[in-house]
């Protein structure tokens, strides 16, 4: 049983990894674990060695009979662990400040282990994660039928988010300056893209919304996009949502316009309770996902793939490694 151990891109190794199986947990089989650039060149290069991975496919190795898993079935794991820390209850993402799924093994609560339908690829299966985690987005803003979300960044969850928005009737406005994912949303049926670098943000959010901005906006952390864009372009005592995975990158929160327009400002970072939801919108096809996997390897590739997103960090979004 094994795990990847990164210190630094030139110091990647495979490690003996112990897996017990405690109370009311399922021992599972990794197969496919997805993980982004940005994940492994953070890996790569902070001090903070957790092993990566929080979107993973698997079969079940071990488990009780009571807790109604079959030895060999195919299951996605939730990511979303839930404990009681200091007397307070928190939910710990693995792969973020946990230690993730790029592994050969791994036990887990039977909570965290959902049984693949049929009709869902591993390919679909491995958003499931990022769709929990857009559903509950949009739990957290207690919405309306027709109302605007500016949603800043179109990242892996941006793209999910901006297709849930559509599926539970809110109007979606999507930025960011890579043009290809933009083209990407469009093809989903995301009708207004914006592109800093061509429109002017707020008189193209003016127009679109008839003057009145959005009554939501959601900072997804997009490349070279400022925090300041999703207070400017969300109406007064708007709601902004600091939504997605940590991306350990630093961003600037501008204080007076957050206070003089009266914000409020939300923090969602996990999409516990959420993964059964998202089961069924894989299952319905709600979401679209083609594409978001732009590169697969082995599970004995991880060194060489690591020096390359740390060499190319924009090269590949989303890299599928079957263990």
């Amino acid at each position: 049983m094994k795990k990847w151990c990164i210190e630094n891109e030139n110091d990647i190794t495979l490690v003996e990894n112990v897996v017990p199986r405690g109370d009311d947990e399922v021992k599972v089989k990794m197969a496919k674990v997805a993980v982004s650039s940005d994940d492994l060149v953070y890996f790569a290069t902070d001090a903070d060695h957790i092993v990566p991975g929080h979107s993973g496919v698997a079969y079940v190795s071990e488990a009780d009979e009571s807790l109604g898993f079959k030895l060999g079935s195919r299951v996605i794991v939730s990511p979303f662990v839930k404990s009681v820390e200091h007397g307070v209850e928190k939910v710990r993402v693995l792969g973020e400040d946990k230690d993730g799924l790029l592994v050969d093994f791994i036990s887990l609560p039977a909570e965290n282990v959902y049984a693949i339908p049929d009709g869902i690829t591993d390919d679909e299966a491995i958003f499931t994660d990022y769709i929990a985690l857009g559903s509950n987005i949009i739990e957290s803003m207690d919405s309306r039928k027709g109302d605007y979300v500016v949603i800043v960044g179109a990242s892996t969850i941006g793209l999910i988010l901006s297709q849930l928005a559509i599926y539970y009737q809110l109007v979606p406005i999507l930025v960011d300056m890579d043009a290809d994912k933009l083209r990407v949303a469009e093809s989903w049926g995301v009708y207004y893209t914006l592109n800093p670098m061509f429109d002017n943000l707020e008189r193209r959010v003016d127009e679109i919304t008839g003057g009145r901005k959005c009554e939501f906006s959601v900072f997804c952390g997009g490349d070279g996009i400022p925090f300041v864009n999703a207070a400017r372009l969300v109406k007064e005592n708007g709601v902004v949502l600091i939504a997605g995975y940590s991306t350990h990158k630093k961003h600037q929160l501008d204080m007076d316009i957050v206070l003089s327009k009266q914000l409020t400002v939300k923090g969602v970072g996990d999409g516990y309770g959420e993964m059964s939801t998202a089961i069924n919108l894989l299952a319905n096809k709600i979401v679209k996902l083609d594409g978001l996997i732009t590169k697969k390897v082995y599970f004995e590739d991880v060194p060489a793939l690591v020096r390359e997103c740390v060499d190319y960090p924009l090269q590949n979004n989303n890299v599928l490694i079957e263990i």
